[in-house]
């Protein structure tokens, strides 16, 4: 079983914020994930093909980089309107 969960830590322990199916004692694997690791590996492909991005580099930086890569692509919401208008 692979289940993402969300989590808060606290005062040195983990706070979950989604329920979960374990059984008491049950040992299982964690995988720490921060927002911005969460966000890179969402983006996949497109972070990683970004020729000037710097791993250490700031959110802001990080959303302008993602800006100048993607500004020359339509916006998503045009293939979904297409899309719609196409039909199944």
């Amino acid at each position: 079983m692979f289940e993402t969960l969300r989590a808060v830590y606290e005062n040195g322990r983990l706070r979950l914020l989604d329920p979960v199916e374990l059984i008491e004692g049950q040992e299982i694997w964690l995988m720490i994930l921060t927002e911005r690791d969460r966000a890179r590996a969402a983006l996949g492909d497109l972070v990683t093909d970004m020729p000037r991005l710097d791993h250490d580099m700031d959110d802001l930086a990080l959303l302008r980089e993602l800006d100048v890569t993607v500004s020359d692509q339509p916006p998503l919401s045009a293939d979904i309107i297409a899309e719609r208008r196409e039909g199944p």
